[in-house]
Order: C-alpha cells, then structure tokens, then sequence
C-alpha cells in the first residue's frame, strides 16, 4: 500500500483530455476536477501549461486515440525572448 506521500506525489497531475461533448477538458489530479473547457485543443494545452508551470505539476496531454502523453518539462517552459 503506498504511503501517504506517495499518493500526494500521484496527485499531482493535469491533463488534457477530449470531453464527451466534443470540446477539451483541463483536469486536474486523480479524480478528474474539471478546470477549463476549450473548443480548440492549443488553447487548452496553453492554459494547462500554464497551470502546471505555476503549480509544478506533472501534464498530461491525450492524444488523437486518447491516450494520455506525458509532457517533458522542457515542452512547459516559456522562451523569454520571442523573436
């Protein structure tokens, strides 16, 4: 049975899945508390990064098949010089 920090280290997640309704949910954490919908997938990857960059949580991001990726924390940093 994992100990208590282990199932906190666990929680700490978000993801972005295609809801049943066709647009894209930002959830958070195991038991799926709804953040944001999104009728455009970049939109909802771009909140969800921004989510998961303030809160050093761990983003998930389902594919076309709707399997969830897990995003290096490379693909969650800004550039700090937009060119």
């Amino acid at each position: 049975m994992p100990g208590n920090e282990e199932r906190v280290m666990d929680s700490r997640f978000i993801r972005v899945t295609r809801a049943s309704d066709k647009t894209w949910a930002v959830l958070r954490g195991p038991r799926s508390i709804s953040l944001l919908r999104f009728a455009i997938k970049s939109h909802a990857v771009a909140y969800a990064r921004a989510v998961s960059q303030a809160g050093k949580l761990t983003l998930f991001v389902d594919d076309r098949h709707g399997t969830a990726i897990r995003q290096s924390a490379a693909s969650t940093t800004y550039p700090k010089i937009l060119n």
